[in-house]
């Protein structure tokens, strides 16, 4: 025994050494190279995976790393270890418990195990743990590489990471207040407001017209709708903004409608539940061939195709009338859309002729014929019998008067028993007379050159009248026509150029309406 005051440093220790005799013991088990052998590799790999390894660190260091690896490099989800690998004896590795997805692995003995397979098990991505064949648990090795590696997310489009933001304008709003109220920069609202073509967002309508799209305090593009049919777009580009303004485009359907006259063609439209748009564009489609105050009879029959127009699946309005036919007093009438070359639409009849007259045939819609024209009338004031010279409309106070035809005016003032007149020159041989009017239409001057169906004034009663009406005269070469049985001119037929293919278009759409007709 070994005396505990003395230093065992100043003992001999020669006597704790036995002597081997006959041959040298053996230095382990074979079961113990085995799992040697097994640990010298892994670690090798580890090693070899990650430089750094091998600088000695704390338990709590490693597992930092891990988690670090873990987080920003995740393993697909199929991939689960459901056993550790065990080693029994020689008989190699047991890797039928190792779940990769729908890929297994079949067994790997020791001596097949080449680095590169090893490389392959280590780097699954799993922490794998070796199990000796006296169940004595080996330290765990991480993967250094992952062999599945995840699939990369998508680079995010700048829609993705600045979504469109609806505003809600409220009365009164500013672009800057708005701005403000937003975080942004109100210099930047200041800036686009003075761009060319962004006058719209000097007066902002109320409603959720506006959206915008920013990158923090930054806007990178604007929209706002002005209207149902526009919205102006504003762009940032290498630092500066550009502002457009975009027509909207419509869907457009097309809707099919039959109308047999009862009474009046506006009462049995409306029965019919036509739009009022659309009965009065039928109107001045179809005033040129009929009257509809006087000839319109119970019983005809009026047939029509017209556009609506739709935005995000709402009506937001009716389109042009494509075609038309108006069945009355044994005739019946075609009308057939045209587009000229210059965009615009006018009908013809089937056969290409023009429907539109120099001169439209009443002054005012829905015209109401209370005196017509006569050499021997009684006048109502006067008491006498005197020639009426032109046609009375009745209608209310303050109705719009229209001219009848492009013109000039030669005279906006009063005239004698007439009151408040204007008359238009058309041309050199047409003259036209509007008496009684209640006031002018703005602008409404001598010299001013006026379009057919532009507002010249409205009804009234001023002169010699016993109540509010329109006096309309029809003159031509200097003398007095019966406006509602003169044949005025009309406007050109499709041009000889485009006429065979009009013909043909236009068979098709007598085809269809009599289609319409007969269902």
């Amino acid at each position: 025994m070994i005396s505990k005051k003395s230093p065992i440093f100043d003992q001999d220790l020669r006597y704790l050494a036995r002597a081997t005799r006959g041959h040298a013991r053996p230095l382990g088990r074979h079961s113990h190279w085995v799992a040697t052998l097994v640990i010298a590799v892994g670690v090798a790999v580890w090693l070899g995976g990650s430089p750094d390894a091998s600088v000695q660190r704390s338990k709590n260091a490693l597992k930092t790393q891990v988690d670090s690896v873990l987080e920003h490099d995740p393993l697909p989800s199929a991939l689960v270890v459901t056993k550790v690998f065990r080693i029994d004896g020689a008989q190699g590795i047991n890797t039928s418990n190792l779940s990769m997805g729908a890929t297994t692995t079949p067994p790997i003995s020791i001596a097949e195990q080449t680095s590169e397979q090893s490389i392959e098990l280590a780097g699954s991505g799993a922490a794998i743990t070796a199990i000796t064949a006296n169940n004595a648990v080996l330290p765990t090795v991480a993967a250094a590489a992952t062999v599945v590696s995840p699939t990369p997310a998508h680079t995010a489009t700048p829609e993705a990471v600045s979504p469109w933001e609806i505003v809600e304008i409220v009365k009164g709003d500013s672009l800057v207040r708005i701005f403000t109220r937003l975080d942004l920069d109100p210099v930047q609202a200041i800036t686009i407001s003075q761009l060319r073509g962004a006058k719209p967002l000097s007066n902002l309508r109320p409603g959720p017209y506006l959206k915008i799209r920013r990158d923090g305090d930054d806007l990178l593009s604007l929209q706002y709708q002005p209207d149902s049919a526009h919205y102006l777009r504003v762009e940032s580009a290498d630092g500066h903004y550009q502002a457009e303004m975009v027509k909207r485009q419509f869907q457009i359907k097309q809707r099919e409608a039959v109308i047999e006259i009862t009474d009046s063609l506006y009462q049995s439209a409306h029965r019919a539940r036509l739009p009022d748009s659309v009965t009065y564009r039928l109107a001045g489609i179809f005033q040129w061939q009929v009257d509809f105050s006087t000839d319109i009879r119970k019983g005809d029959l009026l047939t029509l195709v017209y556009e609506e127009r739709f935005l995000d699946e709402k009506k937001v309005g009716n389109g042009p009338i494509l075609a038309a036919s108006l069945e009355t007093g044994g005739n019946t009438y075609h009308a057939i859309r045209h587009t000229l070359s210059d965009g615009s639409g006018q009908y013809y009849t089937s056969d290409g002729r023009s429907l539109r007259g120099a001169f439209l045939r009443a002054p005012i819609a829905n015209p109401r014929v209370t005196s017509n024209f006569s050499y021997k009338r009684l006048h109502p004031v006067l008491k006498i019998r005197r020639p009426h010279l032109g046609v009375d409309y009745g209608a209310a106070r303050g109705t719009p008067v229209i001219a009848t035809a492009d013109g000039k005016i030669v005279r906006a003032s009063r005239k004698g028993g007439y009151g408040k007149t204007i008359i238009i020159r058309h041309g050199q041989q047409y003259h036209t007379l509007y008496g009684h009017l209640s006031r002018y239409a703005k602008g409404i001057r001598k010299g001013k050159s006026i379009k057919q169906g532009q507002v010249i004034g409205y009804v009234g009663t001023t002169g010699l009248s016993t109540g509010p009406h329109l006096h309309y005269e029809f003159h031509v070469d200097g003398k007095p026509r019966n406006p509602r049985k003169f044949k005025t001119p009309r406007t050109a037929s499709v041009s000889s150029k485009e006429k065979p293919a009009f013909i043909e278009h236009a068979n098709d759409w007598v085809a269809r309406l009599q289609s319409i007709r007969q269902t």
